[in-house]
């Protein structure tokens, strides 16, 4: 468990040193540009900067409190900690404490502040009119099977064939509250973002402002999504170790079926992984121009917009 405190702590502080990097915050700002389709005005940058580079810093922040406090639990707990401290703690405790950095993130600034004055839009544009439906199916239903998968794995153990200690050991339980508190935050920060008002000062910023609400809105799902996958994975290698463990006390072999359950849970994940990147490109490269260029904009790119003086 110390080697895993040291890789969220060292983590950590790479991810909040990166919003120092000039270069790194001109690069966020140019790769949403580049996907969005048009020349972000140099008057916008700073903003959109801030804005972006915000959910980096958050990320990191979790990460670092996340290995102090697994550093005091692996220096002061005697004995065998209360999780084990293989591979997979470390990697569920990576992609959940990034994710609730990037939820905590928009829950603290949902908006777009803007100097001077500034006039809203009439009309608030809803989630469709932002993030594709094909989208947001796609992640609940990996949410949805991630939980029932997290269940299940935890309502075996104690039985014949599971070692329910194994199994309460394991980072299940851990993925299980995560994915539950995430996919709530996740929704609240959806909310959030969406009930923040859009003072702009010409088409040019409201444009922009709404290609960051299209790339915030669509960075709250594939966290999600990704500890679902990461939670139906660990599932299938927690299975196949508590039923060993249980084989193991009897002193036997392993069962040759709690195999089929650890090759599940490596492949299943990544047949649906496949599946979505050979059927949806938009998981491959996510446009967020996309949608709210066409639901709110009438396809209009943002060279097409008056320049901005």
């Amino acid at each position: 468990m110390l080697t895993d405190a040291i890789v969220l702590l060292v983590l950590g502080v790479a991810a909040m040193v990166l919003p120092l990097s000039s270069g790194f915050r001109h690069w966020q700002v140019d790769d949403l540009a580049r996907r969005v389709g048009g020349q972000v005005h140099p008057s916008l940058r700073p903003t959109m900067e801030a804005k972006l580079t915000r959910r980096t810093l958050c990320a990191g922040v979790a990460m670092l409190l996340g290995g102090v406090v697994l550093l005091v639990v692996a220096l002061v707990w005697p004995g065998e900690p209360p999780l084990d401290d293989g591979g997979w703690l470390v990697i569920s405790l990576l992609v959940v404490l990034g994710a609730a950095g990037t939820v905590v993130a928009e829950l603290w600034r949902p908006g777009v502040p803007g100097e001077g004055p500034r006039a809203a839009r009439t009309v608030a544009p809803g989630f469709g009119d932002y993030v594709p439906r094909q989208a947001f199916l796609l992640s609940a239903g990996l949410v949805a099977a991630g939980l029932v998968a997290l269940v299940a794995t935890l309502s075996v153990g104690g039985s014949r064939w599971f070692s329910a200690e194994v199994l309460w050991r394991s980072p299940v339980p851990v993925l299980l509250v995560a994915l539950a508190v995430l996919t709530l935050l996740s929704w609240w920060a959806v909310r959030r973002v969406l009930d923040a008002p859009q003072p702009a000062a010409d088409e040019s910023e409201l444009y922009w402002q709404d290609a960051l609400r299209a790339h915030t809105l669509t960075g709250l799902l594939t966290p999600l999504a990704l500890v679902a996958l990461l939670a139906i994975s660990v599932c299938g290698v927690t299975l196949d170790d508590a039923a060993s463990q249980v084989a193991a006390d009897a002193g036997q072999v392993g069962p040759a079926w709690s195999l089929a359950l650890l090759i599940a849970g490596y492949v299943v994940p990544l047949v649906i992984v496949v599946t979505l990147l050979a059927t949806s490109p938009w998981w491959v490269r996510p446009h967020a121009g996309d949608r709210f260029r066409s639901r709110l904009w009438q396809g209009r790119s943002a060279d097409e917009l008056g320049a901005r003086v």
